[in-house]
């Protein structure tokens, strides 16, 4: 080894206490530790907002007789689905996706009410008019969650606490809904931390508690890690983040490809990819719903 690599490598282990971090920089090549990335991921101050239950949260503020109540927004009828459902109907166990039909049968006092698009994206404008006040470094994931890059803000907190608990409180205050926060070092992270208080949430996870939280996290709540991965990792032995930072990189890279690669670093609390204020639309999806069932049709031809 280059004897300038290894001074390198020493000077940023001497620099660094983040455990899962100084393992990394034992493992990865010279290139990826002298990534610009790579030199400021401790350093950043990510927060991903999550409105909770966001279209029926937006009908029963409009419409206060329907709060407190089991709500759904999407269509009654025999072939209806659920496009989001109210905290009150989820006790139920009613969720988006499901059949209007099945909801029904979990809760009978379900009240459907029409979904109302255009205002839900002029209530989403509103929400990012609140962002842009402290950052300009927006990612949006959908209508009701971003990410933020606030690690250098234009309203001058120095936590990213503090701007988190003040864009809750001013969407409370000013458009009467509620959101959830997660605070983190990287978009992995922020958004698991997004989630873990729901709803009404705040949760910042530390660099130096990284590593200890993601060893209880369930393979499922990991990034990238769907029904089929969580399968194969479930044959493999992998059910939670402890068995998953015990995974080398070479077994990881071999059963699942260069996804490998982000299931290692994700593990240990890496995640370099920086938050992207214009995302390109990678896929267009379409669908419509038959006033028929035809699985029978299917299964027979």
């Amino acid at each position: 080894m280059p004897l300038s690599y290894s001074l390198y490598r020493n000077n940023i282990n001497e620099n660094i206490t983040n455990k899962a971090v100084k393992e990394l920089i034992n493992q990865k090549p010279f290139s990826y530790l002298c990534s610009t990335n790579f030199m400021k991921m401790s350093e950043r101050k990510i927060i991903h907002i999550d409105m909770d239950a966001f279209y029926a949260s937006v009908e029963q503020r409009d419409n206060p007789e329907l709060c407190g109540k089991p709500l759904a927004v999407g269509h009654a009828e025999e072939r209806g689905v659920v496009a989001a459902a109210s905290y009150e109907a989820r006790r139920y166990g009613v969720h988006s996706a499901m059949s209007s039909q099945k909801a029904k049968r979990l809760c009978p006092e379900l009240i459907f009410v029409p979904g109302r698009m255009n205002v839900y994206k002029a209530v989403s404008r509103q929400i990012h008019d609140i962002f842009h006040t402290y950052t300009d470094i927006i990612e949006p994931l959908s209508l009701d969650e971003a990410f933020l890059d606030v690690t250098e803000n234009k309203a001058g907190f120095s936590l990213a606490i503090d701007i988190a608990k003040d864009i809750k409180k001013r969407i409370r205050k000013e458009l009467g809904l509620i959101a959830s926060a997660g605070v983190s070092y990287n978009k992995f992270l922020a958004k698991i931390a997004s989630d873990y208080r729901k709803p009404d949430g705040l949760c910042t996870i530390h660099p130096d508690q990284a590593l200890d939280f993601i060893a209880h996290l369930p393979i499922e709540s990991f990034w990238g890690v769907g029904p089929v991965t969580a399968q194969k990792m479930h044959a493999l032995g992998i059910h939670n983040g402890t068995q998953l930072q015990a995974c080398t990189l070479e077994m990881l890279t071999r059963q699942f490809g260069k996804a490998g690669n982000l299931y290692y670093d994700f593990a240990r609390g890496i995640d370099l990819r920086p938050v992207e204020p214009i995302r390109i639309r990678k896929s267009v999806g379409c669908e419509h719903t038959l006033k028929r069932h035809f699985s029978s049709f299917f299964r027979h031809h």
